[in-house]
């Protein structure tokens, strides 16, 4: 017995995103006791790959303080896509213990319906000061666990977006020089309770791939991608013809926007080979 265990903590390991869909096929009690029995880091990665739905309903089934720390791990767009599945209670007490930006930017995302800009947004974007040097500005990318650092956005005082830098021109200045002097005009911002398909409409997607995304009060939030929106729209509106806005189509919408490689085969049956690998490996 426990070398099946041993072999299927190391193939959960090695193929999260395999381990995944085998788990799925489950009953979210047999998951989550799965999930909530191998190392912590693993656990994060199995819940991300996870379709959104199924993943909450494990969160569910796991205590408070388990489904904290696993959520904890994952990105802010994985977190809020599995707890849209979890009751609002659970989800309420997740938050509350979590380290405060992590679960703001969670919370931004929650907040927003399905059908709004603001629920497919990026959070985890790096912003700097107007008034810092090129220095500084170096000093906090070297620090900063964010990868896309093309495009810096600038906040002054009051969080307002007031320009952005580009990496390539931040690394050849003088690290005395003020950031300031690099700023470049932002593209006009979305704003988070807009619709997808007036989004879509936009005239900024002519010249930018991706926009940043402000609230009501025009504090910046993130930017969204037009690849990411698109996706979202049209899985939107495919799920209200078929009157399944909290079903298979909007799964895999969510799917899609945290990256899952395979969302594809999530509404597909399973191939006899992968069921034969996960038996092999004590997941069936």
């Amino acid at each position: 017995m426990h070398s099946k265990v041993s072999l299927a903590i190391d193939f959960a390991d090695a193929y999260p995103q395999q381990a995944a869909r085998i788990l799925e096929q489950l009953a979210s009690t047999e998951t989550s006791a799965f999930i909530d029995s191998v190392p912590d880091r693993q656990s994060v990665s199995i819940l991300a790959s996870m379709l959104p739905h199924v993943a909450g309903r494990c969160i569910a089934a796991l205590p408070v303080k388990s489904a904290r720390k696993y959520l904890s791990g994952t990105n802010p767009k994985s977190a809020a896509s599995i707890l849209r599945h979890v009751p609002d209670a659970m989800a309420d007490s997740i938050l509350r213990g979590m380290r405060r930006s992590h679960a703001m930017r969670i919370s931004i995302l929650l907040n927003h319906s399905l059908s709004m800009v603001g629920a497919w947004l990026e959070p985890t974007i790096l912003t700097l000061p107007g008034d810092c040097t090129v220095g500084e500005a170096c000093k906090r990318l070297q620090e900063e666990d964010y990868p896309d650092f093309h495009r810096i956005y600038i906040e002054d005082g009051e969080q307002n977006l007031v320009g952005f830098v580009r990496l390539a021109h931040l690394i050849q200045e003088d690290d005395e020089r003020p950031i300031a002097n690099l700023m470049e005009p932002c593209p006009t911002p979305l704003r988070s309770n807009v619709p997808l398909d007036s989004a879509l409409t936009n005239a900024a997607w002519r010249d930018s791939d991706f926009l940043p995304v402000v609230d009501r009060h025009h504090k910046f939030l993130g930017i969204i991608r037009y690849a990411s929106l698109r996706s979202a729209a049209l899985n939107l509106r495919v799920a209200e013809n078929d009157n399944d806005t909290s079903g298979t189509f909007l799964d895999l919408a969510e799917a899609c926007y945290i990256g899952l490689a395979d969302v594809m085969n999530a509404s597909l049956s399973i191939k006899d080979a992968t069921h034969r690998q996960g038996a092999q490996h004590g997941l069936t």
